[in-house]
């Protein structure tokens, strides 16, 4: 008879009375109990003297359960040598017990290539993942608290079997280990957490059936001993893989008519899942083999159960079992590899996206050798808060980042535990950068212009002047804001093939440049396109056009040119040039306020007269078509002359950088602008009044340069802007009633004035202000004078001006 001892002698938890909690005694209790049922009464001593030799010797079997007082050395040797005789060791511990205890528990384990070390991840609470062992028979799951985990060292003496591991971490809950002796080999069975055999876990999931099977193990009470199953982790969808598995016979009596089956709770085919083993030697051992084949995609697991008859001769002799569930588990994958691709809406891969845009992503099975293709369930993961996710079917989804940064994207592969991660980078939008543009540089440089301006002429700050919007816009908002019809499909489809570009083609760059500007509209006031990405795509096959795409989109990302001191500059000049330039003229002149008219009824560009509808307006359009383009080409040089004038001269005004912009601008509007050159060829009005100049802004600069020079610094200014309003001080007729365009002039004589080159007639604004420059410098000395005598420099709009003076009495006489 089997005789085990229960070691008091170290104040194990097992028989303190834990204040307020009576697991750890209860543990003890029950431990007690199952040695009685499964070896009698009889097969129990406790003693609470030193483990020596002398006293181990009258013993086969020691449990000892989480000790907190250390042994000794001689106690250590006592142990390890009672082990090498052939006896065997259950040893327990678990996490208060490793804390509180001296570290002698392990130098017991270390003589056996083992240690008890404490789990610093989260504890978890069950244990699934049992490994093939007589001691794992009919244990699925166990129900733990606070384990500590055993740690094999690198030089183990002795082959160690893991039973048991922790979820998550994969570390050693529960292991065995064999000691070859003289007559039979000492065991011990090493468990991280003893709590399983207390009242509160005993009857949860298998503990009980464990504790039983641990015990019997250490009695040598085993028929068969089962270890070393194999199968490959990872398995193809119907290729076959081999499952093996040792069965060893740990007696010296021979085995006979072994049975060992072999079944599968996913429909796995098993070739011949029925083996016998017609006798097993004793101390013999004997590898088992079988094909298997996966038919479902995923988790698979194997069940074996082993029938061994019990000696005897009879048919009737009865047959214990060992069930092992699962024996083994793999992972049924399919032959393919998976990837995953982000596509833009050309069907292109791309791995930076824009914040505010929809992108596709797509998963992607590439099958091997002629697989044939299944069906997968996929799941797309990403931060739901900073991206939009919208499935559109089983692998295809659309995504759309909400935040600048780097994201990962994760396909999750269901069934096969495969999940594929990719990073996304997303940068800010167009309209994301717009926005903090507009609120960064757009709004302080508005207002410090505004008050500069607002020092010149009190019209300036008048409330029509402060309500022009001055707008940053993609440029295909700018196109859907101010073109209609053909012409913005044609630029929209334009925009469309620039991003899409990839071999140079020039007729494409220079339609975008001509339509696609900075640009004042009298219905929606000052338009900008923003789009330096654009342009950076466009300058690597168009070097050439490099400052006309940097000025018309704003800068040209990545190129540390056009950083962040040139895009306030432009900003600062395009307020300037489009508010309080053109808006000036359309809103403070009698002609731009004529154009206006003109402009918000689809009358004055070309590219409106196709949506004109009959009979109003498009047959006024037609009756009026040469005068409007003859009225709207004779005020261009004094329009954008004017616009150029308040850029270039308010620029030098402002603070830090910014003043410095005016040369850039200068020489950009200067030298490369030839817009007059070409309207010139088919302009009546050019071919009558040739420009001095193929640039829209230069003559009409100089002009007005010249003039402010004369006057000086106190009332040059002024006096601009003044001969402005007055050289477009001229009535054509043009009205606007009842939300109707009416022309005062029969047809044919606003274009004979404005090509009349009487100088006592003149009706062109353009002519005019160089008929009032001219004025102005003959009669200098005298209207300075006069400036003086009424300190003009304090108030512009004296009713005796002596600027208005004189053109009234030379060129309105």
């Amino acid at each position: 008879m089997i005789k085990i001892l229960f070691d008091e002698s170290h104040d194990q938890l097992s028989c303190s009375q834990s204040q307020g909690d009576n697991t750890p005694k209860e543990a003890w209790t029950i431990l007690c109990s199952q040695v009685k049922q499964l070896f009698g009464d009889n097969a129990i001593s406790f003693k609470k003297e030193l483990l020596t030799r002398q006293v181990l010797q009258d013993f086969q079997m020691l449990i000892l359960a989480a000790p907190k007082s250390p042994l000794s050395a001689e106690e250590v040797k006592a142990i390890v040598s009672f082990v090498k005789q052939g006896n065997s060791l259950l040893i327990a511990s678990d996490q208060e017990s490793l804390v509180i205890k001296d570290d002698s528990i392990n130098f017991v384990l270390e003589s056996l290539g083992l240690r008890f070390e404490e789990l610093l991840n989260h504890p978890p609470e069950q244990v699934f993942n049992l490994l093939p062992h007589y001691i794992s028979s009919e244990v699925s799951q166990l129900k733990i608290r606070e384990p500590v985990y055993i740690k094999t060292l690198s030089n183990s003496p002795y082959p160690v079997d893991i039973i048991a591991t922790l979820p998550d971490t994969g570390k050693t809950l529960l292991a065995a280990l064999e000691v070859d002796g003289s007559n039979q080999s000492g065991r011990v069975a090493i468990l991280g957490n003893y709590l399983i055999f207390s009242d509160k876990y005993i009857d949860t999931g298998n503990n009980r059936k464990l504790a039983s099977n641990i015990l019997c193990w250490l009695a040598h009470q085993n028929s068969l001993d089962c270890r070393d199953a194999r199968i490959a982790t990872e398995v193809n969808y119907k290729q076959s893989a081999k499952f093996s598995i040792v069965i060893a016979n740990p007696k010296l009596q021979r085995l006979e008519n072994i049975t060992c089956v072999l079944e599968s709770d996913t429909d796995i085919l098993i070739q011949e899942p029925s083996k016998k083993i017609r006798f097993l030697p004793g101390n013999g051992k004997t590898q088992l083999q079988w094909t298997v084949i996966p038919q479902q995609i995923g988790q698979q697991t194997l069940r074996l159960t082993i029938d061994i008859p019990e000696p005897g001769n009879s048919e009737t002799s009865k047959t214990s079992s060992l069930f092992l569930a699962p024996v083994a588990q793999f992972q049924c994958i399919p032959d393919a590899e998976f990837d995953l691709v982000f596509l833009n809406p050309q069907g292109k891969a791309q791995e930076i996206v824009e914040t505010g845009v929809t992108f596709e992503v797509q998963a992607i099975a590439r099958w091997k050798n002629h697989a044939k293709a299944v069906p997968l369930r996929m799941q797309l993961e990403c931060p739901l808060t900073h991206i939009k996710v919208e499935q559109i079917s089983t692998e295809r989804w659309y995504l759309t980042v909400l935040d600048p940064g780097d994201w990962l994207i994760t396909l999750h592969i269901s069934y096969i535990n495969q999940k594929i991660t990719r990073l996304v980078h997303a940068y800010p939008s167009a309209k994301t950068k717009i926005e903090k543009i507009q609120r960064d540089v757009v709004t302080p440089l508005a207002a410090e212009i505004h008050y500069q301006v607002s020092q010149i002429r009190q019209e300036f700050d008048s409330e029509e002047i402060r309500e022009i919007p001055f707008e940053l816009l993609t440029p295909e908002e700018q196109v859907n804001r101010l073109y209609n019809y053909s012409t913005k499909e044609q630029l929209l489809e334009a925009l469309q093939a620039a991003r899409a570009e990839t071999k140079r083609f020039s007729p494409l760059v220079e339609k975008l440049l001509q339509w696609i500007a900075p640009t004042y509209s009298p219905l929606y006031g000052c338009c900008i396109p923003y789009d330096p990405k654009l342009a950076a795509h466009l300058v690597k096959e168009h070097q050439f056009f490099e400052q006309q795409l940097a000025y018309n989109f704003q800068g040209i990302e990545g190129d540390e040119h056009y950083g962040q001191t040139w895009l306030e500059g432009n900003i600062a000049a395009l307020l300037l040039h489009e508010k309080y330039g053109h808006g000036f003229f359309y809103k403070h002149t009698k002609v731009g306020q004529q154009l206006a008219i003109l402009y918000s009824h689809g009358l004055l560009r070309k590219v409106d007269s196709e949506g004109l509808k009959s009979p109003y307006p498009r047959l006024l359009h037609q009756e009026y078509k040469s005068e409007i383009e003859a009225l709207h080409q004779s005020s261009i040089i004094l329009n954008e002359g004017f616009a150029t004038w308040m850029e270039l001269t308010i620029l030098r005004r402002l603070k830090g950088s910014v003043s410095q912009t005016v040369y850039r601008r200068k020489d950009f509007l200067f030298n490369y602008d030839e817009y007059l050159t070409f309207l010139q060829k088919d302009s009546a009005y050019f071919q009558r009044f040739e420009p001095f100049y193929p640039s829209r802004y230069q003559e009409g600069y100089e002009y007005l340069e010249e003039i402010q020079t004369s006057f000086g610094a106190e009332c040059g200014s002024k006096c601009v802007v003044q001969a402005v309003i007055k050289a477009a001080d001229v009535d054509f007729g043009i009205i606007e009633h009842s939300g109707r365009v009416e022309f005062l002039l029969p047809s044919g004589k606003i274009k004979e004035d404005l090509l009349n080159e009487d100088d006592d007639n003149v009706t062109s604004p353009t002519e005019r202000l160089k008929t009032i420059w001219k004025l102005l410098r003959k009669h200098v000395n005298e209207i300075r004078a006069e400036q003086q005598k009424l300190q003009c420099h304090r108030h512009c709009l004296h009713p005796d001006c002596p600027v208005n003076l004189v053109i009234k009495k030379y060129l309105e006489c």
